[in-house]
């Protein structure tokens, strides 16, 4: 059975990612798997009260309630379903970090796909639903990068969203040493029709699933610069409402830097994908 995994520590927080686990259970027919950890007893009634959830307001979904370590059976649960959608934050939700703690440890620890819901999550709404409707997906030009995105491209295709593909290149940052990388060269000057070969070439190396899915409404761009400074100011202007990235699975000291401004700046709905 396939399942979309919400957990909800009964905060308000961690309710904000309700709608977009819904929305996504819906989009992909799968069933909505809903799970509490405290060391509380608690009956039924008393579970959806205490979550702020009513059953009416539910389609196909389980709930559990279990109790132990949060991050650690949600990892355990979170593999024997589809996707992960959590909020970033939960009861004490310090708003200064980027993420909670569980949050931190769920996505470091997971190669399954975990969509992040801000407590200031902006939203984007259709009869009280979420579809992406402007996607950003970030590549640096390395064949694991691209292909960590499946699972975001398999959500996407089930949508009428405009995906916009980012590349951006930054003479400071080194580049991906994957056997099989394809950057951007760093030039100024290069020259306009060369730019126009070199993205066909990007898109027919790194966008392996578009060739099932011809209807997907797909863009590509190209920016010298910052990373983060560059993610966020496109998504800023073109009202992106939903950011995939593939990521490398640790936040420790001078690691992820690019993700960690991404984290804590951007308001719209972060799916991370780790790279195996």
């Amino acid at each position: 059975m396939k399942k979309i995994l919400l957990p909800l520590d009964g905060s308000e927080a961690s309710l904000k990612a309700l709608m977009f686990a819904k929305s996504l259970a819906e989009l992909l027919e799968t069933t909505l798997f809903i799970l509490h950890i405290s060391e509380d007893k608690l009956e039924q009634n008393a579970l959806f009260k205490k979550l702020g959830i009513k059953k009416e307001d539910l389609g196909c979904y389980i709930i559990s309630h279990k109790a132990g370590d949060p991050a650690k059976i949600i990892l355990e649960e979170s593999e024997k379903c589809d996707y992960t959608v959590m909020g970033t934050h939960g009861e004490t939700c310090d708003t200064t970090q980027k993420a909670g703690s569980v949050a931190i440890k769920v996505v470091e620890n997971t190669y399954k796909p975990v969509l992040l819901i801000k407590p200031d999550v902006e939203l984007s709404c259709q009869n009280d639903k979420w579809i992406p409707q402007k996607a950003l997906i970030p590549l640096n030009g390395a064949p694991n990068s691209s292909q960590a995105l499946i699972p975001a491209m398999n959500i996407l295709a089930k949508t009428t969203a405009k995906i916009d593909l980012l590349h951006i290149s930054c003479h400071s940052v080194e580049p991906p040493k994957e056997e099989g990388a394809f950057t951007a060269p760093y030039y100024e000057d290069y020259p306009q029709h060369e730019w126009n070969s070199w993205s066909k070439e990007f898109m027919k190396r790194f966008c392996p699933i578009l060739h099932n899915h011809n209807h997907i409404n797909l863009k590509l761009s190209l920016f010298h610069g910052n990373p983060a400074e560059e993610i966020l100011n496109f998504a800023r202007e073109n009202k992106n409402d939903f950011i995939a990235i593939a990521w490398h699975g640790t936040f420790s000291h001078l690691r992820a830097s690019t993700l960690k401004r991404v984290l804590s700046e951007c308001t719209c709905p972060i799916m991370l994908i780790k790279i195996r």
